[in-house]
This record gives structure tokens, C-alpha cells and sequence, in this order.
């Protein structure tokens, strides 16, 4: 008894240590500060103006969610493609043309019209309305028309290819003429009349010559609609004019004047 009162008045006069469950069970009050004083935050650094705005870093897992906290990346801001590089390919170039272009074949002046020139010229004629790319309307020239810059002078095709012959060459060749440059385009052999791109070759070099810088002269076609209409207008207009004339000159006024002398 005189063991426990001793340590009784030790733990009571503070001089040892309570265990831990006797700690956490005392309730008396302590007298403590209501406020405790909190330390006063480091200043931080004046931010630096940044060289370039950087993109937030997306997680693959953050980027992949659905839910309102998912981070989208911001869409980069594409300037226009740049345009593909020209090709010199048999009909690549400036493209199709929205019409059709004619093309006239036929004999040149050079050429007397035997049998395989003949022969020539329809298989020429056969190639041209074959071609797909472009579309072509094809006709055909009677014989003795002239030189293909004559045969361009009437403002009906695009392309004139004639047979013909060269000083330096025994057998026939291909003529052909741009209508729409004025200008003669590269010879071709008999052999290409039968080939189906060759049209699509002649095409390509008219554009390869248009990205170079020549002009194209500006038409005037007219449908056949067009062309029959003016024919019949003015056929009218003349016998109208003759039919006048006739009629004006039977009203016409005649005085006979009659002098008598003695």
C-alpha cells in the first residue's frame, strides 16, 4: 500500500511519466493560445515572359477518358498543302478540259493521197476518237485543204494532224498544229497514227507550253445551231434586198420631157 500511495504522489507531483493509455485518458484542461500564429509565405519569383506558348502534356490514360475532367489537345493550325509538282506525263498536266476539243485530221499538201496514206489517215482518225483523256470530237478534212495553220484560220478545232512528208525523210510523218497557241507542235512518226495516246501525248505538250508562259487566243465557236441561223439570216437578208431593189425600181417615177424647136 505505502508502494502504490508513493508512486500515486510521484505521477501527481509530475515527476513521472504516465503511460500512453493514461495519457489519452487525462481530460484535464491545459491552458493553450486560441490562435496559433501561422508563418508568413516565402515570396515567390516574378514569372518570366515565355519564349512560346507550350502545349499542356496529355496522358494517354487522361486522353482516353470521357469524363468532364479528359483533356483534349488543342488542333494545330495547318497552313494550305502545297500544290503537287508538275508532271509531263501523256495527259497530266492542267487537267481535262470541261469541253471536248475537236481535232481535224486529214492529207497535207505534201501528200499525193495514195492507198497507205490513205490507210494512214483512217487509222489516225480511228486513235483520235479512241482517246478518253481528253475527250475529243473528231472530223475529217477533205483532201488539199492546205497547211494546218491555214486549216486553223477557220476557228473550228483545237488540233489539226496532217500527213505529210519531210525533205529529209521518205516516209510520211504526223504534222500536228495547236489552233489555240498558233504554233506547231513535235513530229510524229507514221507509227504513232495507230497508237491510242497519242492524242493525250499532243495534249500534254500543249500544256507543258501553256505553264511556260504561252497564251491561248480567245475564241468565238459557234454551235452549228448558231452557224445555220446566221447562213439562213443572211441568204434572207439578200433576197429581201434584191426584191426591194426590183420593187423600187418599177414604182419609180419616169418624166419624158419633150422639146419641140420650129
Amino acid at each position: 500500500m505505502r508502494t502504490a500511495r508513493r508512486c500515486g504522489a510521484l505521477v501527481l507531483a509530475g515527476l513521472v511519466a504516465l503511460p500512453a493509455p493514461a495519457r489519452a485518458a487525462d481530460l484535464r484542461p491545459v491552458d493553450a493560445p486560441l490562435e496559433v500564429p501561422v508563418p508568413a509565405a516565402p515570396e515567390r519569383p516574378a514569372a518570366q515572359p515565355a519564349e512560346s506558348p507550350v502545349a499542356p502534356t496529355v496522358s494517354e490514360d487522361m486522353s482516353s477518358g470521357t469524363g468532364s475532367m479528359a483533356q483534349v489537345p488543342e488542333a494545330r493550325a495547318e497552313g494550305p498543302a502545297p500544290p503537287p509538282p508538275p508532271s509531263l506525263a501523256p495527259g497530266a498536266g492542267l487537267g481535262e478540259p470541261e469541253e471536248a476539243i475537236t481535232v481535224a485530221v486529214g492529207l497535207g499538201p505534201t501528200a499525193p493521197g495514195t492507198k497507205p496514206e490513205v490507210a494512214l489517215v483512217d487509222a489516225l482518225e480511228r486513235a483520235a476518237r479512241a482517246s478518253a483523256a481528253p475527250r475529243t470530237q473528231v472530223r475529217r478534212l477533205r483532201a488539199g485543204v492546205g497547211e494546218g495553220k491555214h486549216v486553223c484560220r477557220e476557228r473550228r478545232d483545237d488540233l489539226v494532224i496532217l500527213v505529210e512528208y519531210l525533205a529529209d525523210r521518205p516516209d510520211p510523218v504526223l504534222l500536228p498544229h495547236d489552233c489555240r497557241l498558233d504554233r506547231a507542235l513535235g513530229v510524229r512518226g507514221s507509227d504513232a497514227a495507230s497508237h491510242p495516246e497519242l492524242i493525250a501525248a499532243l495534249w500534254s505538250e500543249h500544256e507543258s507550253l501553256v505553264r511556260d508562259g504561252a497564251k491561248e487566243r480567245r475564241r468565238t465557236r459557234l454551235g452549228p445551231k448558231v452557224r445555220t441561223g446566221l447562213i439562213v439570216g443572211g441568204a434572207i437578208l439578200a433576197v429581201g434586198l434584191a426584191i426591194g431593189v426590183v420593187v423600187a425600181a418599177s414604182l419609180r417615177r419616169e418624166i419624158v420631157v419633150l422639146t419641140v424647136s420650129p
